[in-house]
């Protein structure tokens, strides 16, 4: 049967998202794993955005033997799911819902070290495609790994607070530890959580390099600290007898506070509105002021500002998000008055508007976050908006271009 383009999936929708990549039993769990695992989910649509229901999603390993060493349970973690072979994969089905929902759960069978490194297909139709995350499942909890290994160095940090000068990353580089072997995974920790940023060692110089790794691992509690430290876990899964001491540190964020000056943005720019509505006579270009936010009584949500990003269902288009895409909008203020940075979280929607191709998700900025917003003394305040689908420390995470203006609002605006 040939697929017709609505039934075409969208290769990044079948990524399968590993919740729990780090997944550590105790010594004293006497192999009772019940309660040990990691839930894995995916939502498969089709290339104009749709979610595609009903479809069979064949799981499988990098290796054919790692699936006899856990158990695969349904979405209601209870009914377990065997394994097949298909093609000469060892793997197993799981049969999306109506809305395109892929939900499972895997559990270790027993204190077993192991990595798991899963991949989606739909058979017939699509190439394998890799998870989010390896899991690495390990024979010890991190408390009871003993520290001994030097601690990670950033570079031009020793101690104290750590800012970002405008970048979303910092470098690190890891010391040489005992026994350095080639394919040894080095795992990020902090405040004894995995981070989900992994490097593998490769060649006899590789720690000798500095790596980029995201600032939003951190606490973003500007007077919390952060404990950053790293795991080994060999080749073959193996988690090694000691961790390293935690660098201590307090992140201060973007002393900027603006948005990230190194990434690469593919979207368009959001479109502003004030608070009279949404309609071309109220767009904001580059001036926010009193009368621009002074309608928020009359609006629904209180809001000073609109503000709406545009989704598409043509996959031809890489400059406006995807439908059903989770959108992160950020909003920055400079001002005499206040320093600011808010952000919020929304679903574009999944179906494109009566025009066809293209809808627009809106999000209300609250009149609270823009009033009393002076300017400086020898220069202009600034606002500025972008917007992310994904969040900072993911791998394929995309954004959208910056929108900025002056702002000048007194308190009883």
């Amino acid at each position: 049967m040939v697929n017709t383009a609505k039934d075409i999936v969208n290769l990044t929708s079948l990524i399968l998202h590993i919740d729990s990549p780090f997944i550590s039993i105790s010594q004293s769990s006497n192999n009772n794993t019940d309660e040990i695992y990691t839930k894995v989910t995916a939502t498969i649509r089709d290339i104009y955005g749709k979610p595609l229901g009903g479809k069979k999603v064949f799981i499988s390993d990098s290796s054919n033997s790692n699936l006899k060493k856990i158990k695969i349970y349904e979405s209601n973690n209870k009914t377990e799911i065997t394994t097949v072979s298909e093609k000469n994969y060892e793997g197993f089905f799981v049969k999306a819902d109506k809305q395109g929902n892929v939900l499972f759960f895997i559990h270790p069978i027993k204190s077993e070290n192991l990595i798991l490194k899963l991949f989606s297909q739909i058979l017939g139709d699509t190439k394998p495609i890799p998870a989010d995350h390896a899991i690495y499942i390990v024979d010890h909890t991190l408390d009871e790994i003993p520290e001994k290994y030097p601690e990670p160095e950033i570079l031009n940090f020793i101690e104290g607070d750590l800012i970002s000068d405008g970048g979303s990353k910092f470098l690190v580089r890891i010391p040489e530890y005992d026994n350095v072997q080639d394919g040894d995974y080095i795992l990020f920790i902090v405040n004894n959580k995995y981070t989900g940023n992994v490097i593998q060692i490769s060649g006899k110089n590789y720690l000798s390099k500095f790596f980029p790794l995201p600032y939003d691992i951190f606490d973003k509690e500007k007077d919390h600290f952060s404990y950053f430290s790293y795991i080994v876990i060999r080749a073959l899964g193996d988690i090694t007898k000691y961790k390293s001491r935690p660098l201590t540190l307090t992140y201060k964020g973007n002393q900027q506070n603006q948005p990230w000056a190194d990434v690469i943005r593919i979207y368009n720019t959001c479109q502003v509105y004030s608070s009279y509505g949404i309609f071309p006579d109220s767009i904001v270009y580059d001036t926010v002021d009193d009368n621009t936010i002074s309608q928020y009584k009359k609006t629904n949500d209180l809001a000073g500002l609109f503000v709406q990003i545009t989704g598409t269902n043509d996959p031809n288009d890489s400059t406006k998000v995807a439908l059903g895409s989770e959108v992160t909008l950020n909003l920055y203020i400079n001002s005499k008055t206040g320093i600011i940075h808010w952000s919020c979280t929304r679903i574009m929607p999944y179906a494109a508007g009566n025009a066809g191709k293209n809808v627009e998700l809106t999000f209300p900025i609250p009149h609270d976050l823009l009033k009393d917003r002076e300017s400086y003394e020898d220069r202009s305040s600034m606002i500025y908006f972008d917007y992310q689908v994904g969040k900072d420390t993911d791998l394929n995470v995309t954004y959208g271009n910056i929108w900025q203006a002056t702002i000048d609002t007194d308190i009883y605006s």
